[in-house]
């Protein structure tokens, strides 16, 4: 094939691709809103009140940024715990619970995935 079809070919098949993308009703590709990551403590921001009480857990499994929000919902998601703290490179979660709340329920709600959770004492 010599160079002028070949030009001549990448032209029409350039003319083609306008047209076509020109004539789309919707575009075929949609840049990525940037969506702003909520934020996951490394510390506790109050103290505890009266009858509440701080538990430190530590959390094997988490391996990077993505880990602390979902050992951070876990912990938020258990009756009496009123504040998290994740920290991933400490390996540890850090709540603020009410002085009810049974250490056990707060292992198993942390035990998930790949994620195993134990008190410290």
């Amino acid at each position: 094939m010599n160079k002028y079809a070949l030009v001549a070919l990448l032209a029409v098949a350039g003319s083609a691709a306008a047209f076509v993308a020109l004539r789309a009703k919707d575009p075929s590709y949609v840049a990525p809103q940037k969506v702003e990551q909520a934020t996951i403590p490394f510390v506790l921001a109050s103290e505890p009140a009266a009858g509440e009480t701080v538990r430190v857990f530590e959390v094997e499994g988490m391996c990077c940024g993505g880990c602390r929000p979902k050992v951070h919902a876990a912990a938020l998601g258990v009756a009496g715990v009123r504040e998290a703290a994740v920290d991933q490179e400490a390996g540890t979660a850090t709540l603020l619970v009410s002085s009810q709340v049974d250490v056990a329920a707060l292992e198993r709600a942390l035990t998930f995935d790949k994620y195993e959770a134990h008190a410290r004492p």
